[in-house]
């Protein structure tokens, strides 16, 4: 009995430990959200998926609980093997505690744990490009949404996809705010490989097992002169330690815009440390603000 008890008390205690360090890795990955403004206000969180590109997305609404019946929205969008949780537990949830709206969702196949599903084989930018369309698309008609002040925020693969796809709503999103956006897609493949030709069909990319279709479209891609064509006010945060999107992509994508400007964080790699999060969605939230109210 004394055996058994043992063995019961030490898993109890190897849980604790395992649950302890599953707060301490939330805790570095994701700052505690507070609001950005003087006043901030409570949120309901709603589960709300929508239907795009032929896949259910899961996705979920932070809705500011402020007696306001439309609130300017803003739809988010996760960078490569990402979550929506990078918004919804940390960055988005700043902005709702501050009166906006914020949408962040799943792309179907966009990571190896999304709850949209989806293999990350059948993924590529142009794919998410199709499936954010559709989200805007069905946002902007929500009655809480106010459709004058329709927002985008992109990170990382989420970023670059949030680029090219403003440049189909130039008349319906009013700004963008992109992290670290990854522009470096085919200068990434080309040290590699010359032509789509010559693509293997399935390859690795950071532990994850992407396609040939990944690359699909990419090469020859004017991607900067693409998301160029959106004309509205653009804020790119990168940092200048950034081992995944060298920060020399963030200073050409904001040349690319008419209307951008570019907040370089010291010190910060890819993905913003907790104190580089807070940050930076301090200056998304300046910046919407500043775009919003002239």
């Amino acid at each position: 009995m004394k055996v058994l008890t043992t063995i019961v008390l030490g898993a109890a205690g190897l849980m604790g430990i395992a649950a302890a360090s599953l707060l301490i890795l939330k805790k570095r990955m994701f700052p505690d959200p507070k609001p950005l403004c003087d006043n901030g206000n409570r949120v309901e969180v709603r589960k709300l998926p929508i239907y795009s590109a032929g896949h259910t997305l899961y996705g979920e609404l932070l809705l500011p609980m402020d007696g306001k019946e439309k609130h300017p929205t803003v739809v988010c969008s996760h960078g490569f093997n990402g979550s929506y949780r990078y918004f919804r537990e940390g960055v988005g949830m700043m902005l709702a505690l501050s009166g906006y709206a914020v949408y962040c969702f799943d792309f179907y196949g966009g990571s190896t744990f999304g709850k949209s599903g989806g293999k990350t084989t059948e993924m590529n930018v142009f794919f998410e490009r199709e499936q954010l369309h559709g989200v805007i698309e069905y946002i902007k008609a929500q009655p809480f949404c106010d459709a004058d002040n329709l927002l985008l925020w992109g990170e990382s693969q989420g970023g670059f996809v949030t680029a090219i796809t403003a440049a189909w709503h130039t008349e319906d999103v009013h700004a963008l705010a992109l992290f670290y956006p990854a522009f470096c897609l085919e200068d990434d493949i080309l040290k590699k490989y010359r032509s789509y030709d010559e693509l293997p069909d399935t390859m690795n990319s950071m532990g994850v097992s992407i396609s040939k279709k990944y690359y699909e479209g990419l090469f020859g891609y004017d991607a900067y002169a693409e998301a160029g064509k959106f004309k509205n006010p653009v804020l790119i945060v990168h940092g200048d330690a950034d081992r995944t999107v060298d920060v020399s992509y963030g200073r050409r994508a904001c040349d690319a815009y008419e209307n951008a400007r570019l907040e370089i964080l010291p010190g910060e790699d890819h993905g913003f440390s907790p104190k580089g999060k807070r940050t930076g969605a301090q200056m998304v939230y300046n910046f919407f603000e500043k775009v919003r109210n002239g």
